[in-house]
């Protein structure tokens, strides 16, 4: 007879494999639960972190027990089926003329009792099946809930570090900012001594409500240990963590805790960092504590900013950067438009930081290259100022083409660059043309001649897993294979 399926001993080695995994969780529950926190040095702190450790401890163990009880079990059921088709196997070869021939009644009931097995071994299986889910789920549930503070439902101060660390490792790699916020509830114990316990965790539940709903989806805010609490603001500007931040100073001071008959209220001292050269995870987490603290010792319910290693008032610093921006847009224009588009650097940082976004969300990014022939000649032959007004020029005439949340920069002498955000390989081929459209009516008048410049295109969009300087190398590096100046090329 043919020999039996492998198909049941795949199924016993992923068995085993989910055992290890289970082995693996007990492991990490014990290593992480044993690890001492910062802020738990208070006896009440100890015992709470060391019955949470233990009972994780339990719930892990009793899972991965019961892994192991449905691993035996199909192991032991795959045996009896082996040996029962074994079994019927010997039968038809003893029932055997000396022709080699078994009476067809015989072999009619040696494929009744393989069926027999057959489908006695695929209820177990399946039955398996079933309880390896069960308890897989079970797992992940265990491995969330050791993430995630049981209060406040926020992550906890492990999911906190894991994903700084994580960060910082984005910023070394591609130099994708992010921003950190501390804050802690002020005169919480206070609070707690005059109002109870039970209070003083409501306080914290509407903490976190009011974190919640003044972040975005991509941050995390995150219960930092007792009444502190921390976020993580991925691909942030530090202009954007202080308005973030006052947004949530703001909602938890308008907060209203209704308490025994009375109106209770709570504020928030906030300290704020982005993460800069020289920095470690270490350090920007001590800037940050460090401005929070600044924040407590000018009268609390406030925010400061720990810029290279100097604190301002949140407040102050948005409104001078306020001022500056009111100021700048009063200035009548002046000199060329040039002179006020982005550098090469600036630009890609900002593609950097729209790169880091779009692939975390998914949202669709496109980069337009515009290739300028014969700008050297101009220069050469009419002087710096006819070149510098006819590029003038190009750039108006290329921004009135865009939307206003696009880009424009001068890559080179002879190039422009586009950062098109929220713009498919589609969208992005129509802006395209539209520009060179546009482009194709563009001259400046240089005496008794009209002086113009041939436009070629190239647009892409980021490809998974691709930093910024590799977008727009792609997209640079193919200006010279257009060979058609009226068809954009996507590369």
């Amino acid at each position: 007879m043919a020999a039996s399926s492998p198909l049941p001993w795949m199924l016993i080695n992923l068995l085993f494999a989910c055992l290890a995994i289970g082995i693996g969780f007990v492991a990490g529950a014990f290593f992480f639960g044993g690890k001492k926190r910062p802020g738990d040095d208070d006896q009440g702190n100890a015992q709470e972190v060391a019955l949470e450790k233990r009972l994780a401890l339990e719930r892990a163990l009793l899972a991965t027990g019961q892994l192991h009880d449905i691993a035996t079990g199909v192991a032991s059921d795959v045996g009896k089926h082996s040996r029962c088709v074994e079994q019927i196997s010997r039968d038809l070869r003893a029932a055997e003329d000396a022709h080699g021939v078994v009476d067809q009644s015989i072999v009619t009931t040696a494929l009744t009792r393989i069926v027999s097995a057959n489908d006695m071994l695929q209820k177990k299986l399946e039955k398996a099946e079933k309880q390896i889910k069960a308890q897989a789920a079970e797992i992940a549930i265990h491995e969330s809930e050791a993430r995630t503070d049981s209060l406040t439902s926020l992550a906890n101060r492990r999911a906190f570090d894991d994903e700084l660390k994580r960060r910082f490792a984005e910023w070394e790699r591609k130099q994708t900012p992010f921003c950190l916020v501390i804050l802690d509830v002020d005169h919480f114990k206070n609070f707690n001594d005059t109002h109870g316990h039970q209070a003083g965790d409501e306080v914290l539940k509407r903490v976190a409500a009011a974190m919640r709903k003044s972040t975005r989806t991509m941050d995390i805010p995150c219960r930092y240990g007792g009444e502190e609490f921390a976020i993580v603001l991925p691909a942030t500007s530090l202009h954007d963590a202080m308005a973030l931040s006052e947004r949530v100073r703001t909602e938890i001071e308008g907060g209203v805790l209704e308490h025994e008959g009375k109106n209770l209220k709570v504020t928030a001292s906030i300290g704020v960092a982005q993460i800069s050269q020289g920095d470690d995870a270490k350090r920007i987490l001590r800037r940050a504590d460090d401005a929070l603290y600044i924040s407590k010792d000018e009268g609390r319910n406030r925010g400061y900013v720990n810029i290279e290693g100097e604190c301002y008032a949140v407040l102050d610093r948005m409104a001078q950067e306020k001022e500056k921006k009111e100021k700048a847009a009063e200035k009548p224009a002046v000199g060329h438009l040039l002179d006020q588009l982005p550098s090469r650097t600036v630009f890609v940082n900002q593609l950097m930081q729209r790169v880091a976004e779009s692939q975390r969300s998914g949202t669709p990014l496109s980069v337009l290259v515009v290739g300028l022939d014969g700008a050297g000649e101009i220069q050469a032959n009419y002087g710096e100022n006819a070149s510098r007004c006819l590029l003038d020029s190009v750039a108006q005439f290329l921004i009135s083409t865009l939307r206003e949340m696009d880009t424009v920069c001068m890559l080179a002498a002879d190039r422009f660059g586009v950062l098109l955000p929220n713009t498919t390989a589609a969208d992005a081929e129509v802006i395209a043309r539209r520009a060179n459209s546009a482009l194709s009516l563009c001259a400046v008048p240089v005496g008794d001649q009209n002086l113009t410049l041939d436009a070629r295109f190239t647009y892409t969009t980021v490809q998974e897993l691709e930093t910024a300087t590799q977008l727009l190398s792609r997209a640079e590096s193919a200006l010279a294979d257009v060979t058609d100046q009226d068809e954009p090329l996507l590369v």
